[in-house]
């Protein structure tokens, strides 16, 4: 038995270049914040936590029914550091790591979140982070020996502040739609093009 692995699911922005919160888009009849967190749980990530912020009752709303936990952060406006703390705070002592996953990812395979646990049960490397095209991209996991140093992030800094500190384990991933932010009305019609 592996020691559980915690899913960090990034949710709170307030999506102000689409004109409507990302979280809760359509992804063939669920909201993207749904199909994400339904992959987690899928992959069998424990615990699965949905760090909120903007729309915070609607997104917690269309997690209804789901065995996930619900972390708010009313600083959310701060920049993705406060998110990314608020989550990992919520990681259980017994948790190995962690994978933070981004919230414009609706069409995250649970195949590429069981990758990067068992290259992490493998050889236990400090971060395990997905590559596409060349480019780095989300989820990434990061091992319990890497949390401390998340309390020096500020502003808008995300887990990626320490790649230049631990020494990355690169995943290779060929879905190139995984490489899609989806930041504007534009990004969201081309996944659906690519994937939908």
């Amino acid at each position: 038995m592996t020691e559980p692995i915690a899913g960090i699911l990034l949710a709170g922005g307030d999506s102000s270049r689409l004109g409507q919160p990302k979280q809760l888009l359509d992804w063939k009849g669920k909201p993207f914040v749904r199909q994400i967190a339904e992959t987690a749980l899928a992959a069998r990530l424990a615990p699965v936590i949905v760090v909120t912020g903007a729309a915070a009752a609607e997104v917690t709303a269309a997690l209804h029914g789901l065995d996930v936990q619900v972390v708010h952060n009313p600083h959310w406006a701060e920049g993705q550091s406060t998110s990314v703390k608020a989550g990992l705070a919520a990681v259980p002592p017994q948790a190995a790591a962690a994978i933070f996953m981004a919230v414009d990812q609706p069409q995250l395979p649970v195949r590429l979140l069981d990758s990067l646990q068992e290259q992490h049960a493998f050889n236990q490397p400090p971060i395990v982070a997905t590559l596409v095209d060349g480019r780095r991209s989300m989820p990434v996991l990061f091992d319990r020996s890497t949390f401390a140093d998340f309390d020096t992030l500020q502003g808008d800094m995300g887990g990626r502040a320490l790649f230049s500190k631990y020494q990355v384990t690169w995943f290779p991933w060929l879905d190139t739609s995984m490489a899609i932010d989806v930041d504007t009305p534009e990004d969201y019609e081309r996944l659906l093009r690519m994937v939908g």
